[in-house]
């Protein structure tokens, strides 16, 4: 069932005013009162849609994952050549780069260890999926690791590139992976 307009502005309210407060401090620190004095609600109207912090936690989580699900099940069983959608890195670093602060504080030293897992989980599956739709006689342990590879390499870039004060633009990051991962060139020992 579809939430009223007070009731959507009411929780916005309150993930935007936990999302303040993550840049600030842990999510176990985070209490109730303190959320819904920032937020400027009432108590009782916090408990009315939520039984604890991490339940809002749980939904914010959920919305940013329902966000990247459907950009990322355009690409499902795409292949390379598909001249029809933008490349998925691109369209990728656009969403991150769009969503940066909530995605940065859920995968910070104050985030959620949920959300950096569901984030691996999400990534490997659809990386693989892709994978094995473009490369299908290609062995699936190969997959996997060019998988962990993606995981490791795509937020351990995105997570620089915001630490170090987001100069460049999410083509330029666009850029700067798919050069890492199509024109390095790899050394023979």
């Amino acid at each position: 069932m579809k939430e009223n307009r007070s009731v959507q502005k009411t929780k916005r309210n309150l993930k935007d005013t936990l999302i303040q407060l993550l840049k600030e401090k842990s999510i176990h620190q985070v209490k109730v009162k303190e959320l819904t004095e920032k937020a400027d609600i009432n108590r009782g109207t916090f408990y009315f849609h939520y039984s604890d912090i991490y339940e809002l936690l749980d939904e914010l989580e959920d919305d940013v994952f329902t966000e990247l699900e459907s950009l990322f099940d355009q690409y499902d069983g795409v292949l390379p050549e598909d001249t029809v959608k933008p490349p998925l890195l691109e369209v990728l670093f656009s969403s991150l780069f769009e969503k940066r602060d909530i995605i940065y504080i859920l995968l910070g030293p104050n985030g959620s260890r949920s959300f950096s897992s569901r984030i691996d989980g999400w990534v490997d599956y659809h990386s693989r999926n892709i994978l094995q739709s473009a490369f299908p006689q290609v062995d699936p342990d190969y997959h996997r690791l060019v998988s962990a590879f993606l995981i490791r390499g795509v937020i351990g870039t995105f997570k620089t590139w915001y630490e170090t004060g987001q100069k460049q633009t999410h083509q330029e990051l666009t850029d700067i992976i798919r050069k890492i991962i199509w024109n390095t060139p790899a050394k023979r020992t």
